[in-house]
């Protein structure tokens, strides 16, 4: 394999990965907020699965890491909402309490 197709597959790979890990890291942000909003067990074990994927995302790529950091806690705070609204279409269990009061 010549080093040329090799760098660009290593690109490849790396960006696979960062990709992969960014969409672990919004989902379980999604995860934590919801459960915190809605008062849920859990949060500990979502803390924890959050600092290990924000560890591999910072040394991985540190560089972005100060960006990403402010990025991510604004992004959570955004998701965290009062339950008793049920107004939060992007929250599935104000979703599910509506369609139980539809019901």
């Amino acid at each position: 394999m010549s080093a040329h197709r090799s760098t660009r597959k290593h690109r490849s790979n790396q960006q696979s990965r960062l990709s992969a890990l960014l969409e672990r890291r919004d989902q379980l942000g999604a995860d934590w907020a919801e459960r915190v909003s809605h008062g849920l067990q859990g949060v500990g074990e979502l803390t924890e699965e959050l600092m290990v994927t924000e560890w591999a995302l910072t040394e991985g790529w540190p560089h972005l890491s100060e960006a990403w950091l402010i990025q991510w806690v604004q992004a959570d705070a955004r998701k965290l909402h009062d339950p008793d609204s049920n107004d939060r279409t992007d929250c599935r269990y104000c979703t599910q309490a509506r369609q139980q009061a539809s019901a």
